[in-house]
């Protein structure tokens, strides 16, 4: 198979599973302007690595929902006349098994070693962490990021386009997040705004604009730089490929839609509940020595 038909096979797959082509990946972290708020070290060297390997995550769904407005027991989602509980479950169905295909020099064995008081120390002597900050809340709203293709003729281009162009080959979405608590890291604002993937089927943005705001209560692992929003230093971005995100039951039970089974039993037997991973966050910083990563 030569670079073209590569080519052509890895975007029919990635039309397919709803996820930009993984030759992509990599030009869209070379070319556009890199984020100003890079972590030190080699961590943003690892996800970049994680990325190019494992094919970039999408997240397809979300709604406008503000909870603040609507009241304690309803939602603007409900106002409007939505099944919020319908839009939870597709965008739950489309986010499974996202981060089945990662790959990471890091293999965390509970989701507390995703907080930032667990630092690797490398083969350089540079310190790494696996998020930027990990944050409680609730997405209010979700609205159009960019949208972006590369042209054929021109393998060293990337060309951003109308959100809704047909020659679009990925597309972001923001949605706005109202933190409740700060679990981990530099996060002073009541509000932030998290960059998401939208998949290219016609549906994708509308199930990710109704789905994740139907999700309520969330833990977000948080990083604060990926090569695919650069293009706005503001936007966090969820780790793993944007598969570390975990629903709250009203009992404090956590839930991790978008990881596969044999990756959720046992981070959540560590840590099955939100207070357990409250106690996990003030637990004094852990270094741990990770020889194998290099620099």
């Amino acid at each position: 198979m030569n670079t073209d038909e590569l080519r052509e096979a890895l975007r029919r797959d990635a039309e397919l599973a709803g996820r930009p082509p993984t030759d992509l990946v990599p030009r869209v972290a070379g070319l556009r302007r890199r984020s100003t708020r890079r972590r030190a070290g080699v961590v943003s060297c690892v996800l970049a690595i994680a990325v190019a390997v494992g094919g970039l995550t999408i997240l397809d769904g979300a709604r406008e929902q503000d909870r603040g407005a609507a009241g304690q027991d309803g939602s603007s989602a409900a106002a409007a006349g939505v099944d919020t509980e319908a839009a939870a479950a597709a965008y739950r169905t489309s986010i499974a098994g996202t981060n089945a295909a990662a790959s990471s020099s890091i293999s965390p064995a509970s989701l507390a070693e995703y907080l930032p008081n667990r630092r690797y120390r490398v083969i350089n002597g540079d310190v790494a962490t696996l998020t930027d900050a990990v944050v409680v809340g609730h997405v209010t709203s979700v609205s159009p990021g960019r949208a972006f293709y590369a042209p054929e003729e021109d393998e060293t281009s990337t060309i951003e386009v109308p959100f809704d162009d047909p020659r679009a080959m990925w597309r972001t979405a923001h949605a706005r997040l109202t933190v409740t608590e700060v679990l981990g890291g530099q996060v002073t604002d009541g509000t932030i705004r998290v960059g998401f993937v939208v998949g290219t089927s016609a549906t994708s943005y509308d199930v990710l604009a109704a789905g994740l705001p139907a999700l309520g209560d969330l833990v977000l692992f948080l990083e604060s730089s990926s090569p695919v929003h650069d293009y706005e230093p503001d936007l966090w971005s969820v780790a793993s490929n944007g598969a570390m995100l975990a629903e709250i039951e009203s009992d404090g039970r956590l839930t991790l839609p978008a990881l596969e089974p044999y990756q959720v039993e046992p981070f959540l037997a560590v840590n099955p509940t939100l207070d357990s991973l409250r106690a996990a966050a003030q637990e004094p910083p852990r270094e741990v020595p990770f020889e194998t990563l290099q620099d």
